[in-house]
């Protein structure tokens, strides 16, 4: 099951990442609004301290890892005892010591690295079934040792250059979004859907290859599950029909080479998996409320 949600964690485009380095003493504490499209995560290096979301509150210690893959309403603090208002902080005597780095002291009884991702999850609905709190235990191997080891390096290592830390970076943020899949605890509605292997394998194979002409039977013979059962299941992981997603994938990546190369627009329309130049127009409009030729030119418009 590991290389099914792998896979599809393939699914979620990285745009950028940031870290910053925290390092604090004596009473703290910061609320931070939720953020769409974005993701958090916080990783103690040293100390403990106390992380809250509306309906959730953890105590992290050294070597922990704490996920928000929504970006959630919270608040951290050093202790339930540190009052924190609303858009408020506590962090008195707090200054930037570096470029990604910020401290109220230089004898620090607690070290945090936070991670801001920045998301592109249209092609990756399933992000709405993850819990808003993924803790990561110090104790745990595999996947979760690999996910601080890997940060480690990323924020220490100055040597790395821009396109391998991006490169890197991107690797990482989508192996924490597959162990966020993997979380047993998760407990939301049809969070169920994304472990059944069969379901995320063909969702795979047809986001892989979206201009193909997927007959929904075939697809789910596949995989080994009844036509029902496969569109039953698609249909709640992705919030759409199986169908309805592949349509406007095939639109969405016509809409990127029409703004991206010369390509003529027949071959665009043929590329995508439409058979005539007329009925990829048709389809293109329907979605993005303009023809392909006005969507080339506003997109050439906009970069020259």
């Amino acid at each position: 099951m590991g290389s099914a949600f792998d896979e599809l964690s393939r699914s979620l485009d990285v745009r950028g990442s940031e870290i910053t380095h925290l390092e604090l003493s004596g009473k703290w504490g910061k609320h931070r609004r939720s953020a769409p499209g974005k993701a958090r995560l916080y990783a103690t290096v040293h100390g403990e301290w106390t992380l809250e979301l509306p309906q959730q509150r953890v105590q992290l210690r050294a070597g922990e890892l704490a996920f928000l893959p929504h970006h959630a309403e919270h608040v951290i603090r050093d202790a339930l005892t540190t009052f924190v208002a609303r858009d408020g902080s506590a962090c008195e005597g707090m200054r930037q010591v570096s470029a990604s780095a910020w401290a109220n002291t230089s004898d620090p009884s607690s070290r945090l690295v936070i991670v801001d991702l920045e998301l592109d999850a249209r092609d990756a609905p399933w992000v709405g079934l993850l819990a808003p709190l993924v803790v990561i235990p110090r104790e745990e191997s595999g996947l979760g040792r690999w996910l601080r080891e890997t940060l480690s390096l990323l924020a220490g290592s100055y040597e790395l250059s821009p396109s391998l830390r991006q490169e890197i970076s991107t690797a990482w943020a989508r192996a924490l979004f597959a162990h966020a899949l993997r979380d047993a605890t998760a407990a939301l509605p049809g969070a169920d859907v994304a472990r059944d292997e069969r379901v995320v394998a063909a969702l795979v194979q047809a986001r892989a290859r979206p201009e193909e002409d997927w007959e929904l039977g075939e697809l789910a013979a596949r995989v080994g599950v009844s036509r029902s059962v496969l569109a039953e299941r698609t249909t709640a992981l992705l919030g759409e029909p199986l169908g309805h997603y592949l349509r406007r994938l095939r639109i969405e990546r016509a809409a990127a080479l029409l703004g991206s190369t010369d390509t003529p627009v027949k071959t665009i329309a043929a590329r995508v998996g439409y058979d005539s130049e007329s009925s990829f127009a048709r389809a293109f409009s329907r979605v993005l409320g303009v023809s392909p030729t006005a969507w080339r030119r506003v997109r050439r418009g906009a970069t020259a």
